[in-house]
């Protein structure tokens, strides 16, 4: 069961995503929820305060999720396809507004919070990169360390700044540049895999 704290933050998140940041108020979120504007004030000191928590239930959430993708998948490469498949989620696709309004409106929280997650994904991507090497999936003559630091730099960029890029929804942005980035890495291993899956899929 939730907390008090756990539901205004997973309701707020909601709320940030599908009507803004800028125009959702604590008033906004009380409401929603049913409980006085004094209760979470009581939790979290204003709203900066309230969004730096959701950007934290936000990366944590993700985080979770894409280590059990990784556990579950038979390898590196279908794990990899599975989460380029979450990007049409629509509750992925709400988050993301959400992170794109804070950066918008609340620049130095998304700079000073955020940084700190862009760091781990590097690491953690450049271990999946490693770990895709050593089943044979990804091509040995890579450098791990490279390719984590591009490619979370153009995904952040296709988020983010792309607006030419806007009318195309960001699961068919991610499946195009994903699947075409992850068959450059990949061995002739590889590319079957991705080959199959997509079949599979459709």
């Amino acid at each position: 069961m939730m907390t008090v704290k756990e539901r205004i933050i997973e309701e707020a998140s909601e709320l940030f995503g599908r009507s803004g940041v800028k125009s959702i108020t604590m008033d906004d979120i009380a409401r929603h929820l049913g409980i006085s504007k004094r209760t979470i004030y009581e939790k979290f000191k204003d709203k900066e305060d309230l969004l730096i928590s959701c950007i934290d239930a936000f990366h944590n959430k993700k985080s979770k999720h894409q280590k059990d993708i990784f556990l579950n998948a038979n390898n590196v490469a279908e794990a990899c396809l599975v989460l380029q498949q979450m990007s049409a989620d629509q509750t992925t696709q709400m988050q993301l507004n959400m992170m794109n309004d804070i950066r918008k409106y609340y620049p130095q929280v998304y700079k000073e919070h955020l940084s700190r997650f862009h760091i781990d994904e590097c690491h953690n991507m450049e271990q999946l990169i490693q770990r895709g090497i050593n089943e044979g999936v990804f091509r040995d003559n890579i450098n791990p360390e490279i390719i984590a630091h591009y490619f979370s730099k153009q995904g952040e960029s296709i988020v983010h700044n792309d607006k030419d890029l806007e009318k195309f929804p960001l699961s068919e942005i991610f499946e195009n540049i994903a699947i075409t980035f992850m068959r450059g890495l990949c061995t002739i291993k590889g590319i079957e895999i991705i080959d199959n899956y997509k079949m599979v899929s459709e």
